[in-house]
């Protein structure tokens, strides 16, 4: 919640900032910053609520808990940021084609400086959390700002380059490039999130592990089979059947059960684990 916090505070201040400068400056990479700083703050915002939703339990519409808000949020977020990117691609493309005169461009790169600083340490300081707390609404928004950080630095290359050589169409170029750039971050946040939605498949690092814990117990029990799992926010969730043999004791056999889905939540906390007993057919 203090991340979420910090992060809404550090948009609002720079989309202050760069819109001030960017009027005064006449500057499309500096406008661009202030758009591209505006999708930044409505994502801290919907991060913000997505993290509080997420964290609510379980009730009798989603029994599964309410984890997947995160992935729908960073689909928002993701699409916030292809809108963005096609509005400053538009803009730059229009004063590349026009050309512009360029203002007091030496407040442009220190603002442009101190959002390039500002961007840098929150967006270490969210991805952090985000990796500690498994959440992609965090992990959106630090991309998010990180990203900020890039195209800031872009337009301040920009404009220190436009000072020294008095070619004021390298602004609007600069701009339209990091569009492109922005564009792709888009894409691929919303391809990440969309995947936990579809129910993709865990990570291939951490089925072997779930098969890695089955093999070490396998004097156990006779088999296992439909095994299957799925990513869903901060959670996964993985089911399958043991088979044992028919004559074992059902203490034992719940009691081995029980000790698989706590072994396998060991090894990886954010598992949620069913096993679900069944007899193993007569041998021969």
């Amino acid at each position: 919640m203090l991340a979420s916090s910090i992060a809404i505070i550090t948009v609002v201040v720079l989309i202050a900032l760069k819109l001030g400068v960017g009027v005064v400056t006449s500057s499309i990479g500096v406008i661009s910053q202030a758009v591209d700083s505006i999708t930044d703050l409505m994502a801290s915002v919907l991060a913000f609520y997505a993290v509080r939703k997420s964290m609510e339990p379980p009730d009798d519409l989603h029994p599964y808990g309410h984890s997947k808000v995160e992935n729908l949020v960073s689909v928002i977020v993701g699409l916030i940021i292809v809108f963005a990117a096609v509005l400053v691609a538009r803009e730059a493309a229009i004063r590349l084609v026009a050309g512009e005169v360029l203002q007091t461009i030496e407040l442009g790169i220190v603002a442009m400086a101190i959002a390039v600083v500002v961007n840098l340490v929150v967006s270490a300081y969210l991805y952090r959390v985000a990796r500690q707390e498994r959440s992609l609404a965090l992990e959106a928004d630090a991309a998010h700002l990180r990203v900020d950080v890039l195209s800031s630095l872009g337009v301040l290359i920009g404009l220190v380059l436009a000072r020294l050589t008095g070619l004021t169409f390298i602004d609007p170029l600069i701009a339209l490039i990091l569009a492109a750039y922005v564009l792709i971050a888009g894409l691929r946040l919303i391809r990440k999130a969309a995947a936990d939605l579809l129910d993709e498949n865990i990570l291939p690092e951490e089925e072997r592990i779930v098969r890695d814990v089955l093999g070490e117990h396998s004097a156990g029990y006779r088999s296992f089979h439909a095994l299957k799992a799925r990513r869903g926010g901060a959670d996964s969730y993985l089911e399958l059947h043991l088979a044992v043999e028919g004559d074992m004791r059902v203490e034992d056999a719940h009691a081995l059960a029980e000790h698989l889905e706590d072994e396998i939540r060991r090894r990886l906390p954010h598992f949620r684990v069913s096993i679900h007993l069944e007899p193993a057919a007569p041998r021969g």
